[in-house]
């Protein structure tokens, strides 16, 4: 399986042939385009629409008091999110139009429809609200003092979740006992996730039949379906949702949004499809962000450099509205792989989430392991640096080692396989350390500073427990594989095709993929937390061998002996002791005929659920070399290596692709991205023209690289998710290379992302 093949799905989108939600097209397709609040807080005095509904073209401005007129439900929140007492987070109601209040820039308060997108855009000009506004909180921090502005005056406090995490009193007693006790305070920014396809939803509404269809840009067609349910009021079954090509998710498309209720609504009351797609600017506007969170972290060590204990105090701003799953990434998301690799015994782990005027945040690419991560590589290196220990042989210290796996960590975390020794290892001899001296050496005599950052990583995958896939057979002998999951570009159409062909004996292309369609499969969990190869794997190799199984009665048939006799290897149903053999794909053709079909033959269509037994622990280290310019305090990245456990890796191309595209954004954040807001909740980067994102120019070959001695017994196929690897390891390898190069000159922390001006103003300041 791990022979590099091409992937099947590569071609149509290389030369264009993808069919994305923008490819979609009705004779009578109208255009949506809403109307957003420009201030962070305000009350919502009044809105006039006449002159935008006068407009010729314009079929219909809602509000949110058509909303709430019409009957509709609240945007549902999916949250499991406690507080430390046991009291739920505070979720406030949504509804898909603001009511009586902005609560930040971009929230939408009006959508106006007409039959084309330029004439919507126009009347949109035309809606007059007249706004009170408010003062705004942007931090969370500021949020949670006495006197904050509330977001939510009902909840009479800004505090959604207080959570804790780990045994404060052991944590307390290894702090006690600890020869030296280092902390540090780390932010992990605000970013947007910035897929190159926008959000965007196309809504038909059969008023004969009351029957929904939704085509939009989404990670999760069957929780979606069933979410927007609820807020139409209709059952699950009487809306369809589907996914056509997605340009990327990175986990901003996965929650619910209150613009696909919005355009289901509007399908129905002008009785026309009706589509919107946002433009880019729309996006940073209105899209959940991810990450934003300040941690401050300590460690405890005993004299000889041991580890005994890490507390970590976490606050999070998490925006106006509880999104999907806002809260986990702050809350779960992060506590769940607090120490990492490492031989920690005691841990306590606390975050508080605070409402402010913002975008909400939702889970983006590793949702709380690649924060975590950050802010443990970081102290580790402060420790070495301000103990005068080698920060790798403090790592070699405090790895655990395969003798010590099975282990659950202090944070409930149970590691069933690794080598995390060995791997630090190969990454050192890849990324020739050995000869990193001379390198520097080179560099400073050019003027340059030039550094070099380690970063081992742990984190957990297998979102999502449970997942459905089936098998079914054409009259022509195709096989139709139809899972629950879904790819927004990661390659599952190759690898879970291969899957089916291998075990089969057909040829790949002979078998139709069929994804995001909730009349597809009847359930699925589509996708987020790196899932589908531990989750939806299992449940395509689960159908694949129930139709070998019941193949075997027509293969006996046909062979003309018991079904104890034959045995299925390699694509063929053999008779045992003999040298007759019949292959799979023409069983299947013969199922299709009633003349060579045994009486009670029900042909070889089959199903499986899977339900995930655990997640798996996936693990890296990952190495990055900076060179640095003091003069003007620019960082360039001049190699990334990448090892990384992913178990058994079935498809190399993909898997490398996967660790590749996650390095790549976990560097964007350490170099370049910030969503910035000012004091009033005005979004300063809200174009490409102010956000940064990572060019090919900026970026070394990603050497990746797979250590697959380990694989998890966590699932059939032993496979551990890789597709977040990357955002964990690449921020604290690169920051840490960064203030190594710098530490020379004074420089003890920095904070992404690693702007020549933060770089310039930091060792200005020690000099």
């Amino acid at each position: 399986m791990s022979t590099p093949r091409p992937r099947l799905e590569d071609r149509r989108f290389l030369i264009g042939a993808g069919r994305y939600l923008a490819d979609l097209h009705d004779a009578d397709l109208v255009a949506a385009v809403f109307v957003r609040s420009p201030y962070a807080h305000a009350e919502i005095v009044s809105i006039d629409a006449s002159a935008a509904a006068a407009v010729d073209g314009v079929l219909a401005v809602l509000t949110g008091e058509d909303w709430r007129a019409d009957g509709l439900g609240p945007i549902p929140t999916r949250t499991a999110a406690k507080s430390k007492d046991g009291a739920p987070a505070l979720t406030p109601e949504r509804p898909g139009l603001a009511v009586g209040r902005a609560r930040f820039v971009g929230d939408a308060v009006a959508l106006v429809v007409a039959r084309s997108e330029s004439v919507a855009r126009d009347a949109a000009q035309l809606v007059e609200v007249a706004y009170q506004p408010l003062e705004a909180v942007v931090s969370a921090a500021a949020a949670l003092e006495d006197g904050a502005p509330l977001v939510w005056p009902e909840f009479g406090t800004n505090l959604c979740v207080d959570y804790e995490h780990g045994d404060a009193a052991a944590c307390e007693a290894a702090f006690a006992a600890a020869a030296h006790v280092v902390e540090i305070e780390v932010e992990n920014q605000r970013v947007v996730a910035l897929p190159i396809e926008t959000r965007g939803a196309i809504a038909r509404y059969e008023a004969a039949s009351g029957l929904y269809t939704l085509d939009a840009s989404t990670q999760n067609v069957h929780a979606n379906r069933d979410d927007l349910a609820k807020v139409l009021g209709v059952a699950s079954d009487q809306l369809r949702l589907r996914a056509p090509d997605v340009g990327g998710g990175f986990g901003v498309k996965n929650g619910v949004y209150p613009e696909y209720a919005a355009v289901l609504w509007a399908a129905r009351r002008v009785g026309r499809p009706v589509r919107w797609i946002a433009d880019r600017s729309e996006g940073f506007l209105s899209d959940a962000h991810g990450r934003d969170q300040r941690s401050r972290a300590a460690l405890a060590l005993d004299a000889d450099g041991g580890f005994l204990g890490l507390r970590v105090r976490s606050t999070s701003p998490i925006g106006a509205y509880v999104m999907t799953v806002g809260p986990f990434t702050p809350t779960g998301g992060s506590a769940r792989t607090q120490g990492g690799p490492y031989r920690i015994p005691a841990l306590h782990f606390t975050s508080k989430a605070a409402f402010t005027h913002m975008s909400p945040v939702e889970p983006y690419r590793g949702a709380g392991r690649p924060e975590a991560s950050y802010m443990l590589e970081r102290l580790i290196d402060a420790a070495a640096a301000e103990l005068g220990l080698d920060r790798i042989a403090l790592r070699r210290r405090n790895l655990l080692r395969p003798d010590e796996l099975p282990a659950t960590t202090a944070a409930g975390l149970l590691i069933d396989s690794g080598d995390f020794p060995r791997q630090l290892e190969i990454a050192l001899d890849a990324s020739d350390w050995a000869g990193f001296a001379a390198r520097a050496r080179a560099s400073e005599a050019r003027g340059r500073r030039r550094g070099f950052g380690v970063a081992c990583y742990l984190e957990c995958t297998g979102g999502g427990p449970n997942e459905h896939a089936s098998i079914t057979f054409e009259a022509d002998g195709r096989a139709v594989l139809s899972v629950g999951s879904q790819s927004t570009g990661m390659g599952h159409e190759t690898v879970l095709v291969d899957l089916v062909a291998d075990r089969l004996g057909l040829d790949r292309g002979a078998i139709d993929y069929r994804q995001a369609d909730t009349r597809a499969t009847p359930r699925g969990g589509g996708h987020g937390g790196s899932r589908t190869l531990e989750v939806a794997g299992p449940a395509v190799l689960g159908a694949v061998e129930k139709a070998v199984a019941k193949g075997k009665a027509l293969a006996g048939h046909l062979l003309e002996v018991g079904v104890a006799d034959l045995v299925f290897e390699a694509g063929r149903y053999r008779v045992s002791g003999a040298d007759v053999s019949i292959a799979f794909d023409e069983v299947a053709r013969a199922a299709q005929d009633p003349s060579r079909r045994p009486a009670g033959f029900d042909g070889l269509d089959a199903a499986e659920d899977h339900a995930r037994a655990r997640i798996s622990t996936p693990n890296g280290c990952h190495v990055a070399e900076v060179e640095v310019d003091p003069e003007t305090g620019l960082v360039r990245l001049a190699r990334f290596v990448a090892v990384d456990d992913a178990g058994r890796v079935l498809n190399h191309q993909t898997a490398e692709g996967q660790v590749a595209g996650g390095a790549v954004q976990g560097i964007g954040q350490a170099l370049f991205e910030q969503v910035v807001y000012d004091a009033d909740g005005q979004l300063i980067t809200g174009s490409l023209m102010d956000y940064a994102a990572p060019r090919a120019a900026d970026l070394p070959w990603i050497e990746a690289r797979f250590f697959e001695e380990t694989p998890t017994e966590a699932n059939p196929l032993g496979v551990k998710g890789a597709g977040e690897a990357g955002c964990c390891g690449a921020p604290p390898a690169l920051v840490n290379a960064a203030i190594d190069a710098l530490r020379p000159l004074g420089v003890r922390a920095l904070d992404m992302p690693l702007t020549p001006a933060r770089v310039w103003a930091a060792i200005q300041a020690v000099q």
